[in-house]
């Protein structure tokens, strides 16, 4: 019973959290490129390496990219040995020798080959073996539930190939509105329009480095954003293709097999249960035979005493004549 709930409230097996990615690519990403913006950030560095830690956005976007892509990556993992283990099962199912599966059976099964209990087959199978009512009802609640979690999986992706871009047009904001404000307060330090010159002179490297910043943030996110999205849409219509498939496989193999073999049993007790009345008709046949040759030996017992006592009662009436 405790196995036949894990069936059937099992979760999605292609479900990965984020959490795992965040803390690792926090640890091996975001640190090691906010200590490289403290080290080098204000040095003159090369153009290349002061895109990802001239400024202090660019780590952010970063830690972002490297966590999508971890979470994406696991994500594939699980669904490659999902599609193993569903193809492991239908090949059971299709292999199988028995006259009907049974929820026993697939449980030994799955613990002699170590299938996990969110394994999607798995759980319908459970639900079909254990439904009494309309079987359609499962095939429908499975085909929005499946799809409903393949949607709900990949909603921190999307948000983040949305963030990412959001945060470089911050950082182009805060560059941006950095160097108006350098500008603004050398403006206001000019005392005299002679100054404007040694003004400009101090200041315009301070204005042009907030406008890279500006810049480098945006580029940084938008060059991020387009293969995190490649490898997103990639692994989702990967996902989709396997539900398809999944669907297919339930519908023109593994349900008629579950049906063809249910029927099978069904047939052979209905066959069964003929043969015991069948049996039990014969032998009260052949009891009322023995009852009625009891009953006609009975008369024909009594007719023999009848005519004995017949009989020698004229041999005696005859011998008192005598």
């Amino acid at each position: 019973m405790k196995k036949q709930n894990q069936l059937e409230s099992s979760l999605y097996p292609i479900e990965q959290s984020f959490k795992s990615p965040m803390m690792w690519t926090g640890l091996l990403v975001l640190i090691p490129a906010i200590v490289l913006f403290f080290m080098f950030g204000a040095a003159d560095i090369g153009r290349a390496l002061k895109i990802f830690v001239g400024n202090w956005i660019s780590p952010i976007i970063l830690w972002f990219f490297a966590a999508s892509i971890f979470h994406l990556w696991l994500k594939s993992k699980k669904l490659a040995t999902e599609k193993q283990h569903t193809q492991q099962l239908a090949q059971f199912y299709l292999d199988s020798k028995k006259e009907i599966i049974s929820l026993d059976h697939i449980q030994q099964h799955s613990q002699q080959t170590h299938l996990p209990d969110d394994n999607l087959l798995l759980a319908r199978s459970s639900l079909y073996l254990n439904h009494t009512g309309n079987s359609e009802d499962i095939d429908e609640a499975f085909g929005i539930k499946e799809r409903e979690f393949l949607r709900g999986s990949y909603a921190l992706s999307h948000f983040m190939v949305w963030a990412i871009p959001i945060i470089g047009f911050i950082g182009t904001v805060w560059g941006i509105s950095n160097g108006i404000s350098h500008f603004s307060d050398a403006m206001s330090a000019t005392s005299s329009v002679t100054d404007v010159s040694a003004m400009l002179k101090e200041s315009l490297p301070l204005v042009t480095n907030s406008l890279a910043t500006a810049f480098d943030t945006t580029l940084l996110a938008l060059l991020l954003s387009v293969p995190l999205m490649m490898m997103m849409l990639w692994l989702e219509k990967r996902e989709e293709a396997y539900l398809i498939h999944l669907d297919e496989m339930w519908f023109h193999d593994i349900k008629p097999l579950f049906a063809s073999k249910q029927s099978a049993q069904i047939a052979r007790a209905d066959s069964a249960m003929q043969t015991t009345v069948s049996s039990d008709g014969s032998v009260q046949a052949v009891a009322n035979e023995i009852k009625l040759l009891s009953t006609q030996i009975g008369a024909l017992q009594e007719t023999m005493e009848d005519l004995y006592e017949t009989t020698f009662e004229a041999k005696i009436d005859k011998n008192n004549g005598n």
